[in-house]
């Protein structure tokens, strides 16, 4: 299923996440605590800076992938790129905070997966 599928229109594609470190400060709170992050990249698109965005996280010991069948893909074509916790719970805020900050940057729409906690 892609966003397309779930009533989201080409132009909001387009759109994108808000462009800026800015922008990403302003809803980081939303995403603290998640144990997955995925970053989608448009088809046709190279993304600067992924190799240096890899390196860094897989030196603070996180699993970093890409892939076209992520849970939830923009629309066909877009590629995820996957960054998972190994070792701990969740994404430590600092790794998740430069990789979040790198999609807004980029203008690239993303999602993440944080762990329901119970009271």
């Amino acid at each position: 299923m892609t966003m397309r599928d779930r009533g989201m229109t080409k132009a909001q594609l387009r759109e994108g996440s808000g462009k800026g470190a800015a922008i990403a400060d302003e809803h980081f709170f939303e995403m603290a605590g998640s144990r997955d992050f995925y970053v989608y990249v448009a088809p046709r698109t190279k993304a600067k800076g992924y190799d240096a965005l890899k390196a860094s996280m897989l030196a603070q010991g996180y699993a970093v992938s890409v892939a076209d069948d992520a849970p939830m893909l923009p629309a066909k074509g877009y590629k995820a790129v996957k960054i998972t916790t190994t070792t701990s719970d969740t994404i430590a805020d600092d790794a998740l905070r430069q990789a979040h900050r790198w999609a807004h940057q980029r203008n690239y729409l993303h999602s993440f997966f944080r762990p329901y906690k119970t009271p």
